[in-house]
């Protein structure tokens, strides 16, 4: 992820997070598997405590990435894009993931800017094509109960987010057996778009009616804690400053919960895994 888009994205997302109410779990989610996929090392920020919470209860957590983030430059760094840009972004991962106390991340490694093809567009379409394939493996492999991925407006527009998303949405709704039985979206709520503290530079987010954003789900202090060790991980995208800016933000805006909406268009639900 480039860094405008990387700013933008993750000052969306902490200023629409006030939108999610906090609620209890539903049942107990030990024994269950859990599945976040994302389209850049880093994105799995936006429910890093959703993830550590359900760590934390004994649900089997992974989370699969699918660029390799090789464009993701930002000057202080001083890393190239290409492969040296590539092998820390994927350590970065690593550690994310550790902080998090989910399972190591599967890297599908497909090249960042997916979507990007030269004249005619049946490169991008190929790529697509074996992304889905990837995304069949894993729910073949790890059979997850529960997917979480980017929803149409990919939380920032980006157009890898979109694809990555719509991607898994595709082969979800496959529903071959032993599919997951839920797939959710992270959303901005439309209702707290007027709370978010003026940001220069940001431009107008995707929004979500709260309606929609039928699923809200409580983490503890802890969670947040872990998510926060693990987006400082990412030291090639974040200067210290801005990793203690948006925390701040976070601590200020989050509330206590992460608000999704579910593709099969479920009433409210206080967990990713409603009973059977």
């Amino acid at each position: 992820m480039n860094g405008r888009w990387r700013r933008v994205w993750w000052l969306a997302f902490l200023g629409a997070a006030a939108g999610a109410h906090a609620v209890e779990a539903a049942e107990p989610a030990r024994g269950r598997t859990l599945l976040a996929v994302f389209a850049h090392p880093d994105d799995e920020g936006v429910v890093g405590p959703l993830l550590a919470r359900y760590a934390r209860e004994g649900v089997r957590v992974h989370l699969a990435i699918a660029t390799d983030g090789r464009h993701g430059v930002r000057d202080f760094a001083g890393i190239p894009a290409g492969d040296a840009l590539v092998k820390v972004r994927a350590e970065e991962a690593r550690c994310a993931a550790e902080k998090l106390g989910i399972e190591p991340p599967v890297l599908l490694g497909f090249p960042d800017g997916i979507a990007r093809s030269e004249g005619s567009p049946a490169g991008a379409i190929g790529t697509l094509a074996r992304l889905a394939e990837e995304v069949r493996k894993l729910f073949t492999a790890l059979r997850p109960d529960a997917v979480v991925t980017w929803g149409p407006d990919g939380m920032s527009g980006h157009p890898d987010h979109r694809l990555v998303g719509s991607v898994v949405t595709q082969v979800f709704q496959e529903g071959q057996p032993g599919w997951p039985r839920n797939l959710y979206y992270p959303g901005f709520p439309r209702d707290r778009a007027a709370d978010m503290p003026p940001v220069p530079g940001v431009s107008p987010m995707p929004l979500a009616a709260d309606r929609y954003l039928t699923v809200r789900v409580r983490y503890e202090d802890g969670d947040a804690q872990r998510a926060r060790e693990s987006f400082a991980c990412h030291r090639s995208q974040f200067t210290p400053q801005e990793q203690a800016g948006l925390i701040a933000v976070v601590q200020h805006f989050h509330a206590g919960a992460v608000a999704l909406r579910p593709w099969q268009g479920l009433e409210e639900a206080r967990d990713l895994f409603p009973a059977r």
